[in-house]
């Protein structure tokens, strides 16, 4: 590859990350309730961004194994790392997925700390996830289950979580890159 082509294609790699920052940011502004809340969520957010591109820096920019994935994605919770598993088959995502999915992941863990299954003591969660072949096709299944938490109740407001797993990460891990 030529050097301008090189410098194309990372300054098109970091606009798409800063496009990411700026969302992170914004959203994390727009549904805080305190500015104390709000740091601290673009601090985590932001770690687990970190942690997934330094994941993908050690690859060349490839693709990033989904187990590790999940685990940096969770890190930042491991005051919980035995109330929680995760496991499947080997799979590799492409960054945009894989950035996608730990944001995503970073989520769901949040949520489960403040109202779900790690809001009490004794709550678990169980990511797994499988390949599903679909003629010549193949699709990843991801689930998420919480037990022993609270009964679950519907928000009273979607905040940057909720629209970030049922926007984004639906139209972001298309396809696995």
């Amino acid at each position: 590859m030529d050097h301008d082509l090189q410098l194309q294609e990372l300054a098109h790699r970091f606009k798409n990350l800063l496009t990411i920052v700026r969302a992170v940011v914004g959203q994390s502004l727009r549904s805080a309730v305190s500015i104390e809340d709000a740091g601290a969520a673009i601090d985590g957010r932001l770690a687990t961004l970190n942690r997934t591109v330094e994941q993908l820096l050690d690859a060349d920019w490839n693709t990033a194994p989904l187990a590790v994935l999940a685990q940096n994605a969770l890190v930042h919770f491991s005051a919980y790392a035995d109330r929680w598993q995760c496991g499947g088959p080997a799979v590799d995502l492409g960054p945009s997925s894989a950035m996608t999915l730990v944001l995503a992941l970073n989520e769901l863990a949040t949520n489960a700390v403040k109202y779900g299954a790690f809001s009490n003591n004794t709550g678990t969660v169980e990511l797994v996830w499988q390949v599903v072949e679909l003629g010549d096709d193949a699709e990843l299944w991801l689930q998420w289950t919480e037990r022993g938490g609270p009964p679950v109740q519907k928000p009273e407001r979607q905040g940057f979580g909720s629209r970030l797993i049922s926007t984004a990460a639906g139209r972001g891990l298309r396809g696995l890159n």
